[in-house]
């Protein structure tokens, strides 16, 4: 299970509040991270980096 998993997890047992709405924009955070990880780590057509 990833952290983006985990914290929507633990964010559905809270109470709406700041704490909540923290910990479910981290886990998007994170989520976006990977992907652009996962994106930039694929090999493909390169030819637009460092344009």
């Amino acid at each position: 299970m990833s952290f983006a998993d985990s914290a929507r997890e633990l964010a559905r047992g809270m109470p709406p509040g700041k704490e909540r709405d923290m910990l479910l924009r981290r886990a998007k955070q994170n989520e976006v991270t990977s992907h652009l990880t996962d994106w930039l780590s694929t090999p493909g057509d390169q030819t637009r980096r460092g344009q």
